[in-house]
């Protein structure tokens, strides 16, 4: 299609301004030839503008979802920190280069893959039968929800790394069936203990971590053995 001046009556004066020396030069108004100087063509008409519209608001809507997080009040009161409602949220992994422990480091992205699927799945067996292997999962749920609760501390790449992976491991399970829940003084020093312990035993392997970013496999094992090493009192 060959658009005339007259299409392009509610651009800016710019824009009819270069358009009008494309066609004193005898250029054709063409989309390719628009598109070769990065002028969109005009909308003619009204399915075009419902169209153009209608992309609009899928945009606005693709926003609105990517990255976002529901916390709830209720988790809140229970002692949940962050109290993120994981079957409600839509979140994608962030850069975090300004924080201690960033959330887009390899190390993170090894050990929290399949995180918000298994807290969503677990808080949808409240309920189910004790033989159904829903009691296991949920324990693995309030060992996830132990390792990543926080009050208003930081804690470094390697930190997180000790506590996701003790949960993932099964290490903080004896916690859990004691009551150190998350958002207990028990659970906090369940967690303050474990750190330091795997602190002492292995430091070269969490400055590595810290260092790189990253969770080599020989770094883990060493993570995992000096976790294991660890006593639940």
């Amino acid at each position: 299609k060959v658009f005339t001046l007259s299409d392009f009556d509610d651009c800016s004066e710019k824009v009819k301004a270069r358009i009008k020396i494309l066609d004193k030069g005898g250029v054709q108004l063409t989309a390719e030839n628009l598109g070769k100087i990065n002028i969109p063509p005009p909308i003619t008409t009204a399915a075009e503008q419902k169209r153009i519209l209608g992309l609009q608001h899928m945009d606005d809507l693709i926003s609105m979802s990517d990255g976002q997080i529901w916390l709830s009040e209720e988790l809140y009161k229970s002692g949940q920190r962050p109290a993120l409602d994981v079957q409600r949220s839509l979140t994608r992994v962030g850069v975090g280069a300004d924080t201690p422990s960033r959330a887009d480091a390899p190390a993170i992205k090894e050990l929290a893959g399949g995180l918000r699927f298994e807290l969503a799945q677990a808080a949808s067996l409240s309920g189910a039968d004790a033989n159904s292997g829903a009691d296991r999962q949920i324990r693995t749920r309030d060992a996830l929800l132990l390792a990543m609760h926080q009050e208003r501390e930081t804690r470094l790449l390697s930190e997180e790394c000790i506590c996701l992976l003790a949960a993932r491991i099964g290490t903080l399970d004896a916690a859990i069936v004691d009551g150190s829940l998350a958002g207990t003084d028990k659970g906090s020093q369940v967690i303050q203990a474990l750190i330091k312990h795997v602190k002492n035993v292995v430091p070269d392997a969490l400055n590595s971590i810290d260092e790189t970013l990253d969770l080599t496999e020989v770094n883990r094992n060493d993570l995992e053995d000096a976790i294991k090493s660890f006593s639940i009192s």
